[in-house]
């Protein structure tokens, strides 16, 4: 066999290889803890400093946003918060049962964008809560002279998602044991000009949230339970 057979031969190979790799990392069942909750009653109108403003209602997302959200989730709750200072914030947490390549997490930046908002100063950070670091995404989201400060992360399986490359990761692990992971998105904001406030803001209600929660079902918002 001369060199041009040869190296055919090997790119043969190596296509057959991939196909079979493909084939078995496809995942072939979801594990999950069944999603035996409701977010309406787990996460909780009053804890804390806060409480629902009854007076606020969520404006909904454009129409084609709105059905992206709902190809992905299955459970969301949006709620505006209010605290004995008078500060607003609002919270929207949802839950996807199923996170597998066709459903990827939902960046926020790529939403907000969608419905015509100039992103700024995205960044990733860090959260504390009871010792442990919650890794989180930070952005300012402007459209007009709407001011809007963004806290948010992702779940996907068992961790906090930061990047495109973290999904691909989890999907990997997941895919190797035939399992498809879920997800969770929480995201916390407000309408202020001074974004270091309120990312102060967001920190303390965020604290007092899960702080208010069971412990199981804020683990469940952290990503430890979902699979």
């Amino acid at each position: 066999m001369n060199r041009l057979d040869w190296k055919f031969a090997l790119v043969g190979a190596a296509m057959l290889a991939a196909a079979a790799a493909a084939l078995a990392l496809k995942p072939s069942r979801v594990q999950q803890d069944k999603a035996v909750f409701d977010l309406e009653e787990i996460i909780l109108r009053s804890f804390g400093d806060w409480t629902v403003d009854p007076n606020v209602i969520p404006i909904p997302p454009a129409p084609d946003v709105q059905a992206n959200l709902e190809a992905l989730y299955t459970q969301t709750v949006s709620r505006t918060y209010v605290n004995s200072r008078g500060e607003h914030v609002m919270l929207t947490v949802a839950y996807g049962g199923v996170q597998s390549n066709a459903l990827k997490g939902h960046l926020q930046e790529d939403c907000y964008t969608a419905q015509g908002f100039d992103i700024r100063n995205l960044s990733n950070d860090t959260l504390r809560f009871h010792g442990e670091a919650i890794p989180v995404t930070r952005m300012l989201a402007v459209r007009g002279q709407r001011s809007e400060p963004v806290t948010y992360w992702l779940t996907m399986g068992d961790r906090v998602l930061l990047s495109r490359l973290d999904r691909l990761m989890v999907q990997l692990r997941f895919g190797l044991s035939g399992r498809i992971p879920d997800g969770m998105l929480v995201r916390v904001s407000n309408i202020s000009t001074d974004p270091a406030r309120a990312f102060r803001e967001h920190e303390e209600f965020i604290g007092a949230l899960l702080g208010g929660m069971r412990r199981g079902e804020a683990r469940r918002l952290l990503g430890s339970l979902s699979s």
